[in-house]
């Protein structure tokens, strides 16, 4: 059979939308042209995803690529056109464009399993390492500083790939195949102190207070009455309850009772504090005269490894080690990210204060969601939600109130912006409001 020519040859070109940077959707692509044989190439740009591909299976790329995208992708709108053949031999991720944004970074996302696996994988040249992750998991809202997502544009430019890091970086077989935020014990962020120390301060009735996704973090141990008591008095919060967290589903029944879509809530990518019937076996001053409580899962690997310490010095063996998991502010001040200020401002509250190196461009605080007659409602949109847009059905006029700003985008989408604000806006103190130009979909704030 004669090789097709330069003028049968089919070469598409396909516009992807949504939330498509930062969940390993390049590689998905690359391997997918791969499989049919196809050349061309696939870059990030300032809409979405740009494709070219060329050869005999094109169409049936274009109608693959939205079956099997990566979890944590969604495609809004595919549009394809036909382009002229270029003869091209291979396939490429390509150098990502720039210009006028109308695209998001996704959500930060819980460990995957496959990581946690490796986490605990004394095999593994990530063992026991906190800042684990791949193209299906980890942080990405609160480390992106622009668009495209490339590690460039992240915080992770700091830290430079070792060879083994760069090597999964380039391999098309990996599941860190241009994952950005990709590190490892030689190259990537490293604590300020040891999992250990971090279990042993929380098994004596300490207040510890750790760097994780999107801002610092309080924690104690949930049935140490006294511990709860103090973390209330230094954080100045006398009554609003306190979530909870345990370190698997399978836990959750020890301490409240979930049906099946509480329990699902708990287990997804975005891992909120989800309300639940309490069994009021926890330190009291958790949740006041409440009878219901927040729980959550581990996000992070750090919560897993502080887990994971905890059982291993055989804290609460029988009934599986329990603990408070705050945000680390005063009341009414806004989530700490930076290390400077956490070490001024948290040495009033914690006994143990846990940095790190890798920067947080966003704060994002834990969401909390309740289930109504089967449906989840939020109390707080924030981390694993934020900032993935909503679709509005109409436009009315909104604004901001204190910590956040709101935008409303031509095409209906409600949310909060994917661009980096002002230093004086992401530091909470700023006060404004949104207002929408025209054609450009980028908010606008007012000091």
């Amino acid at each position: 059979m004669s090789a097709a020519t330069t003028s049968d040859r089919t070469r598409l070109r396909v516009r992807v939308t949504g939330a498509v940077q930062g969940v390993g959707f390049r590689p998905y692509v690359y391997r997918l042209a791969v499989r049919y044989g196809l050349a061309g190439f696939v870059i990030n740009g300032p809409e979405g995803v740009t494709i070219e591909v060329e050869g005999d299976r094109a169409s049936d790329f274009v109608a693959t690529l939205p079956l099997e995208a990566p979890p944590l992708a969604r495609i809004d709108h595919n549009c394809v056109r036909e382009t002229a053949a270029l003869e091209a031999k291979e396939f490429s991720i390509g150098t990502s464009e720039a210009g006028k944004l109308s695209t998001q970074i996704v959500v930060d996302a819980a460990a995957c399993q496959q990581c946690l696996s490796e986490l605990f994988d004394p095999e593994s040249r990530r063992y026991l390492y906190p800042f684990i992750s791949c193209c299906h998991c980890g942080p990405r809202y609160t480390i992106a500083e622009r668009l495209p997502y490339d590690r460039r544009n992240t915080v992770m430019r700091a830290f430079r790939l070792c060879a083994a890091c760069a090597a999964e970086y380039a391999d098309p077989a990996s599941r860190r195949f241009h994952a950005e935020a990709i590190a490892c014990p030689t190259c990537g962020p490293r604590l300020s102190h040891g999992i250990s120390a971090i279990a042993a301060a929380i098994a004596g009735g300490q207040i510890v207070a750790i760097k994780r996704l999107g801002g610092y973090q309080l924690l104690c141990d949930a049935r140490n009455q006294d511990a709860v008591q103090r973390l209330r008095r230094r954080k100045q919060r006398l009554q609003k309850p306190f979530a909870v967290m345990v370190d698997s589903v399978e836990r959750v029944s020890d301490i409240a009772e979930a049906n099946a879509p509480e329990l699902a809530l708990l287990e997804s990518v975005a891992r909120p504090i989800v309300l639940l019937s309490s069994r009021n076996n926890l330190a009291p001053a958790i949740a006041p005269g409440l009878s219901r409580v927040g729980v959550m899962l581990p996000v992070a690997p750090l919560h897993h490894l502080i887990f994971h310490a905890l059982r291993s010095a055989g804290a609460c063996v029988r009934t599986g080690p329990v603990i408070v998991a705050t945000s680390a502010n005063l009341c009414g001040e806004p989530l700490l990210i930076d290390n400077a200020q956490a070490l001024r401002r948290l040495k009033a509250i914690s006994d143990l204060i846990v940095t790190h190196d890798r920067d947080i461009v966003a704060r994002a605080d834990d969401s909390v969601v309740s289930v109504v007659a089967g449906r989840p409602r939020f109390i707080r949109r924030a981390r694993g939600y934020v900032p993935e847009q909503i679709r509005l059905a109409k436009v009315g006029a909104v604004r901001a109130r204190r910590r956040r700003s709101t935008e409303i985008d031509r095409h209906h989408h409600a949310g909060q912006p994917s661009v980096r604000l002002p230093a004086y806006w992401r530091s909470g103190y700023g006060r404004g409001h949104p207002r929408v130009r025209g054609d450009d979909p980028t908010p606008y704030i007012e000091p």
